[in-house]
This record gives C-alpha cells, sequence and structure tokens, in this order.
C-alpha cells in the first residue's frame, strides 16, 4: 500500500472539494450558506444531511455521522483510511510520497485504463452506431430505456471480428489485450474474444472495471448463452459481485443486500425502485462473494429465480451467507418465474410488496426445500431429508436453532426426538471424520498443482528469455548479467541459452541461419523461439519478470538442496548453523523479489 505523509494528506484534502466528491453520491441543494442533502448513512424522507464548503466538513444531524473528505469516502465506500487516500489520490492525480512495490501500481493502472476504452467502444456500438442496433431494439424490447442502459454502461460488441483489436492496439500492446482476455491469436491473426453479444462490464467494488460479461441475444444454436473474462490480474470471478460499486449507497441506506442471479434481473430490480441489487454473474455464491457482502451489511435477502435449480441454488447461498455471520431471508419468485420475467407479468410494486412482507425466514426456507418433495412416512425418505437437514443445520445453525427443527422434523416424522438427536451426535462424528480425509486429500492435490504451475511458469520464462537473446541484441548484456543468478529446469533448453551467450561473447551474428549451423536438431515449435513475432517490442519489465521466476527456481532448488544436505549431518551444530543461515536468506530473497513483483508470473506462451 503507498504512503502519505500529513503534508501529502493535506494536499488531498485541499484538492478534494468536499461538495464536489459527495456530490456525485448525494443530491445535494444549496441551504445558506451550507448545502444539504438525504443523507446515504441511515434511511430518511427529510434531508439531515449538511455538507459545508467552507469548513469542508459534512454532519449528520439524524443518525450523527460527521467527519471530513476522507472520513466521507471511507464510510460511504467501506474503505479503511489508507484505502480512501488512495482512491482520492487517485482521483485528483496526487502521487503518494512512496509508491506500491514496482509494477503493481502501472500494470494495474494500464489494465484499468483498457478495459474503462473497452467499455466506452462496447457503449458508443450500442447506443450510438448502426451496427448495435438490433442489439439496441432486442433490449428495447425487454422494457430498458437508453437511459437504464447508460446507468448500467451496458454496450454491444460487433458482430465483426477484430474492431475492438484495431481501435485499442494502437495504443497497447497485443500481450496486454490477449492478458485481459479481450484478444486472442491464432496463427498470425488477431480476433475479439467478445463478438456479436450484448456487453455488460464488471466493476470492482470501487467502481473500476476490471472485466466484461456478454450474452448471446439472437438465439444462435451451439453457443454458451454468456462469456465472461477469464481470470486477470484484477479479476478473479468468485471474489466479484455484479452492481455493488452503485449498490452501495442504496445499501447503506435500506441497511440490506438483495442477492440476484443475473444481470436482468439486478437491472429490472433498479428500474423497480430495489438499488441495493446485485448478483453472482449467474454462477454459485462463492465465500468470498459472502465475505463482500458482510464487508457492506449484515441483512440479505435472497432472491434467485423460483425455479428447483433456483431454489437449490438458493439452498447453497444459505450455506456459504450463514457460515460468515449473515441475517438472511428468501424471497421466493412464484410459478417458476425469475424475477425480470415477475416485475414485468405483475407490477414494480407487487415484487417490492414480496421483499418486504413476504419472505421466508432462512431456516424455514430450508426445511420446506428439504422437505417439500419427500414423503415422511416412507423410512428412505425421512432418512434422505434427515441427512440434508443434518448438513445444513451443521455448517450454519446455534444449538437453539438446531434444537427447534431436530424437534419439527421428530414431530412431522413422528420419529423419537432423543433418537434423531442420537443420530446427529453420530453424524457430526462421522463428518469430522471425513473432514479430516478430505483435507489431507486437498491437501495432497493442491500441493501437486502448485509444483506443476511452477514448473510450467519456469518453461514458459525460459523460452521468453531465449527468444529475447535471439531477437533483441538490447536484452543479452542484461540476461548475461543475471545467469549466475537463474536456474533453467531443462538441460536442453540450458545448453541453448549458453550456446547463444558463447555466439554473442564471440560476436558472431545471432540469425536465422546462425541458428540453423548451430542447433540443426530443433524441432519446429523450438525454432518459433527465433523466429520475431508480428507486433513484437522489446519489453524489459516483462524480461526481468522471466529473469526473476527463474531466480525464485533457482533460491527454492539450493532451499531444498541445502535440507537434504542437513539430514546428512544431524550432529554437527556447524554445518547445521551454516545450512540453516543460507535456507534463511534464501527463502528471504524468494519473498523480496515477491513482494516486490506483486504480479503473476510470466504467462507469455508459444
Amino acid at each position: 500500500m503507498a504512503r502519505y505523509s500529513s503534508k501529502k494528506v493535506e494536499e488531498i484534502k485541499q484538492s478534494a472539494d468536499i461538495v464536489d466528491v459527495i456530490s456525485e453520491f448525494v443530491s445535494l441543494q444549496q441551504a445558506g450558506k451550507n448545502m444539504k442533502g438525504l443523507c446515504p448513512f441511515h434511511n430518511e424522507k427529510t434531508p439531515s444531511f449538511y455538507v459545508s464548503k467552507e469548513r469542508q466538513l459534512f454532519n449528520c444531524f439524524g443518525c450523527g455521522e460527521k467527519g471530513d473528505v476522507i472520513k466521507f469516502i471511507s464510510k460511504y465506500k467501506h474503505l479503511s483510511y489508507p484505502e480512501s487516500l488512495k482512491y482520492l489520490s487517485d482521483k485528483y492525480g496526487i502521487e503518494p510520497d512512496d509508491k506500491d512495490d514496482y509494477g503493481y501500481h502501472n500494470n494495474h493502472e494500464r489494465s484499468y485504463r483498457i478495459n474503462e476504452l473497452t467499455k466506452q467502444f462496447f457503449s458508443m456500438q450500442l447506443l450510438n452506431l448502426d451496427t448495435g442496433k438490433i442489439a439496441l431494439d432486442y433490449l428495447k424490447k425487454r422494457g430498458l430505456d437508453e437511459q437504464t442502459l447508460n446507468y448500467f454502461e451496458v454496450g454491444y460488441a460487433p458482430k465483426s471480428g477484430n474492431l475492438l483489436w484495431e481501435n485499442l492496439s494502437k495504443d497497447f500492446h497485443d500481450f496486454e489485450l490477449i492478458n485481459l482476455g479481450l484478444v486472442q491469436k491464432r496463427e498470425d491473426e488477431y480476433y475479439d474474444i467478445f463478438r456479436n453479444r450484448i456487453m455488460f462490464p464488471i466493476n470492482d467494488e470501487f467502481g473500476k472495471t476490471i472485466a466484461f460479461s456478454g450474452r448471446i441475444f439472437n438465439n444462435e444454436e451451439n453457443t454458451s448463452k454468456y462469456v465472461n473474462s477469464t481470470q486477470t490480474d484484477v479479476f478473479t470471478k468468485s471474489d466479484v459481485l455484479y452492481n455493488l460499486d452503485k449498490a452501495i449507497p442504496f445499501i447503506n441506506q435500506s441497511k440490506r443486500l438483495v442477492l440476484m442471479e443475473g444481470f436482468f434481473d439486478v437491472i429490472s430490480a433498479f428500474t423497480a425502485d430495489v438499488k441495493e441489487a446485485v448478483c453472482s454473474m449467474g454462477t454459485a455464491l462463492t465465500l468470498n462473494q459472502a465475505r463482500l457482502i458482510k464487508k457492506y451489511t449484515d441483512n440479505v435477502v435472497v432472491c434467485y429465480d423460483g425455479d428447483d435449480a433456483g431454489l437449490r441454488a438458493a439452498y447453497k447461498a444459505l450455506v456459504l451467507l450463514g457460515q460468515v455471520g449473515l441475517d438472511v431471508k428468501v424471497a421466493v419468485m412464484p410459478d417458476k418465474m425469475d424475477p425480470d420475467d415477475y416485475i414485468k407479468k405483475y407490477s414494480k410494486e407487487s415484487f417490492r410488496n414480496i421483499l418486504k412482507n413476504n419472505t421466508l425466514d432462512q431456516y424455514d426456507f430450508v426445511y420446506e426445500v428439504i422437505v417439500k418433495k419427500k414423503d415422511l412416512k416412507i423410512p428412505t425418505e425421512i432418512e434422505k431429508a434427515k441427512i440434508a437437514l443434518f448438513e445444513y443445520l451443521d455448517k450454519t445453525a446455534s444449538s437453539t436453532i438446531r434444537e427447534i427443527y431436530l424437534k419439527k422434523f421428530s414431530n412431522d416424522t413422528s420419529v423419537n426426538y432423543e433418537d434423531i438427536l442420537a443420530d446427529y451426535h453420530q453424524y457430526q462424528v462421522e463428518n469430522a471424520r471425513r473432514q479430516n480425509i478430505q483435507r489431507r486429500k486437498e491437501s495432497i492435490t493442491n500441493n501437486n498443482k502448485v509444483i506443476k504451475k511452477e514448473k510450467r511458469a519456469v518453461e514458459l520464462a525460459t523460452k521468453q528469455i531465449i527468444y529475447y537473446y535471439s531477437i533483441y541484441s538490447e536484452s543479452r548484456e542484461l540476461i548475461n548479467k543475471y545467469l549466475s543468478f537463474i536456474k533453467i529446469d531443462s538441460q536442453r533448453f540450458n545448453n541453448i541459452l549458453y550456446s547463444l551467450t558463447a555466439l554473442f561473447r564471440n560476436n558472431v551474428d545471432i540469425n536465422e541461419m546462425q541458428i540453423k549451423i548451430d542447433f540443426p536438431d530443433l524441432t519446429e515449435d523450438e525454432f518459433k523461439l527465433f523466429r520475431k513475432k508480428p507486433k513484437s517490442i522489446f519489453n524489459e519489465i516483462e524480461l526481468m519478470e522471466c529473469l526473476e521466476t527463474l531466480m525464485i527456481n533457482k533460491y527454492e532448488h539450493d532451499v531444498e538442496r541445502f535440507s537434504e544436505e542437513m539430514k546428512k549431518h544431524p550432529d554437527s551444530k556447524q554445518i547445521l548453523q551454516e545450512y540453516n543461515n543460507k535456507i534463511i536468506e534464501y527463502r528471504k530473497n524468494i519473498e523480496s523479489i515477491r513482494r516486490k513483483r506483486n504480479v503473476k508470473k510470466t504467462t507469455n506462451s508459444f
């Protein structure tokens, strides 16, 4: 995290006029010397929230919240004090005293910039150009006007193969566009990932565009309904909730969050004046998303589709929401409808009424789902329902809640409560045993995955270094400087690199003809390392990341070697101390490199 001196904090306060900042989130009107509006921190109908331009302070006489512009952003955006300073310094272009670790800030800011321009490109296609007319007509038929589409920044990816790439490649490298999941390369041709789809930009909780989701609208066969951005340095799908950035002030006011399944549900809810709605992008809720919700509220209304799949998804979501301590209610859509369909068929008022007056307690909902299709007079059906109830209560419920629902189950099945309780205790013992076994299996699997990933990263970094050495003369001195500090696992690639360094030391020109002479047995795939790729440029940052990957590989190999040596000399304190000091030193070096980079290892492929 960047650091700010007291002098820099004052500069931020002077630059970030409190009226201008708050006006972005709250509608303010003149009230004498001050401005006033509805407080964003509690639900009110009469304005009691005042902002003083002269004193650069805000004060709510209703709930008591008050402070300066940094306090407002911290409270409104649910940010820590340093995060609030960074938000405002980024907004007003103020450099911190100490920047983030090398490469992190610039790489992320370029990603945000690319995504922002991409979002503008898609929006222009939908709302201002003939290419998006068919998509715009479709959206209007679904009841969405241009004002709503503008608010949610909905766009359209044109059918043509590479218009986005042509638009962005003038200012950004191809590998950046590929890494962000916007462009792909086939042989020597570049093409857009998103084509002929309605585009929903995905923002993080701070409002920065980090990814996209594209939806078909013309019922194409053999085509996925949604295509989402791949995971990138700035986007992990399981950590993000759609529309959270826009919903935060309404969550603050209503003291709740409405959780839905899809984009159109969220947008329809907004038109029905339910503006605190978010969704998990059509996928099952994750624990990280549940924790993100907990950051902003303790109260959630789950409003998923009313079909069997929606009920099952709601059930799974309740388990995770319960694990992080949220108070959850469930709004069940009738007739197997989704919220978007319900609002269209009935009314916005009816939808709001369901959320307000017709929700189920989470435990009542789960109990009903479990026993709904079970014949509780048949022993096997009773057993199935019992196990499902045990699973849910064990993950989320307190002892009191468990007793209530186990007794309810006893009454509904006419099975003695003491017998059910004994079965529950036995289930807990068996479940704990199963979890221990599963944890051990997962630990082994995860370790294997990490090793495989690290080997792949080393291989890719090795290939990239050989490519740089053979193509770019300006890279050779830098690579030579680090040769004794890196480790290449492949003996073949190691020989190739050292042969290249020998050519360089002997002033032999490194070209395709020379490569064929010195390496007559190269495969076609290996020979690609010595051909310049279209639009490829020398990138010292990328080269250093590759070298650092191989430096880490060497340190890790040496740590393992020293650990093995220590086992051979169990009685020699001097040798043990010497090796132990080396291990500590190398582990510190590894951590230092990773902290400095703070970015993923090189993933460029050939």
